[in-house]
């Protein structure tokens, strides 16, 4: 498809005045720009037809259909050139066709030109169709294939009217300038569409593949909070330390995710899981708890809660392993999810939990308040849910 599309760019490219003016000068033969033009049409045309013989078509009859489909392209390049050498049209500002369509030559030169467009176009569409009903679950895919059908069809207008008032002025007739604007809307209409058709499932899948990896980015930079504090208190587990959390380091950190294509997305919830291993030691059962009554007076409950509880556990666990404290070994935190997107959900739920939540930041200053005034913070917790009172 590649081919088609650059035959096609460079055919309307050798139209503007510019490189017209400059290959006509360059070649010394006026209008050969006009020739040029015509033949990479045709061979655009033919590019996708045998880009589409290769899709549709059994390993066995591939290679000849194509043969056949280019061979054809050839010889009317072949006719085209010998007519329009014969012709030998002088030099005018004037619509090349317009002006020299009552030449037998051009004349022949245009209905050999217009018959192999209007044969390639209706090969293309019938052959696009024919790939489209093939695809089941594709809707992208069809649907460029459907408007690359369409825009053969439509541009069939152009060839047809080529052919017609080309037949025309053989039969000593005249054609009015209405039919070269059809056939130019046509022919402008009909290629809009195959160049649509031809690069939507592309962008669509590349546009697919973008969102994909910025969700992914996205959801690497809400676990942050709770990766960097792990990694911060384990230097051995990240493959890479946290880079500065100033808006340029977040950038660049969100880009190298992007650019991750999920790689990092799953690295980060290995290096948090791990982190969780070395901590559970320090996880307490009793801060969970408090944790839990906490929460629930602030309105929370279902997962909003749980998040909640899971972020004050790894926090003051964090928190009682930087200080040297004892090990408490009394809680546990479960799996967050069944595969890794799931995984992901809950640990960027538990990541903000442990950075707004104000129920670990009251949890934290408890244990701060408590070690302040001498006691033991379990103790504390204890008399407070009035587990100390029940003892005495």
């Amino acid at each position: 498809m590649g081919v088609a599309l650059l035959c096609l760019a460079l055919a309307l490219a050798v139209l503007t005045p510019d490189i017209r003016t400059g290959l006509n000068d360059l070649a010394g033969v006026p209008h050969v720009s006009r020739l040029i033009s015509h033949a990479l049409t045709m061979w655009a045309a033919t590019a996708a037809l045998c880009m589409l013989v290769y899709w549709t078509h059994t390993p066995q009859t591939t290679q000849r259909a194509v043969y056949i489909r280019q061979a054809i392209a050839a010889a009317a390049t072949a006719v085209m050139a010998t007519l329009f050498v014969i012709a030998r049209t002088p030099a005018t500002n004037q619509e090349w066709f317009s002006t020299y369509a009552n030449r037998p030559p051009i004349a022949l030169y245009m209905i050999v030109f217009g018959g192999m467009l209007t044969y390639t176009l209706i090969d293309l569409a019938r052959l696009s169709l024919r790939y489209a009903r093939r695809l089941t679950g594709r809707r992208v895919t069809r649907l460029g294939l459907h408007l690359f059908a369409a825009g053969g069809l439509v541009a069939l207008g152009y060839s047809v009217t080529i052919i017609v008032v080309a037949v025309i002025e053989l039969a000593g007739g005249d054609f009015t300038a209405d039919w070269t604007k059809f056939s130019y809307v046509c022919q402008l209409l009909g290629i809009g569409l195959i160049v649509i058709g031809s690069v939507l499932p592309g962008t669509a899948n590349a546009s697919a593949a973008a969102l994909h990896r910025a969700q992914d980015a996205h959801q690497t930079e809400l676990m942050e909070p709770l990766w960097r504090a792990i990694v911060q208190a384990h230097p051995a587990i990240p493959r890479r330390q946290p880079r500065p959390t100033h808006l340029w380091g977040r950038m660049t950190a969100w880009a190298a995710s992007w650019m991750g294509d999920g790689r990092s997305l799953s690295r980060r919830v290995l290096e948090i899981r791990d982190g969780y291993l070395q901590l559970a030691p320090w996880f307490d059962g009793h801060v969970q708890t408090r944790a839990i009554a906490l929460g629930r007076q602030a309105g929370l409950s279902g997962l909003d809660l749980q998040a909640v509880v899971e972020a004050a556990v790894v926090a003051l666990a964090l928190d009682a392993k930087a200080r040297g404290e004892d090990q408490a070994g009394t809680g546990e935190v479960e799996p967050g999810g069944e595969d890794l997107t799931g995984e992901v959900r809950w640990l960027g739920r538990v990541s903000q939990a442990l950075d707004r939540s104000p129920v670990v930041a009251e949890l934290l200053a408890e244990r701060e308040h408590a070690r302040l005034e001498g006691r033991n913070w379990v103790s504390k917790t204890l008399d407070d849910l009035g587990f100390g009172q029940a003892q005495q």
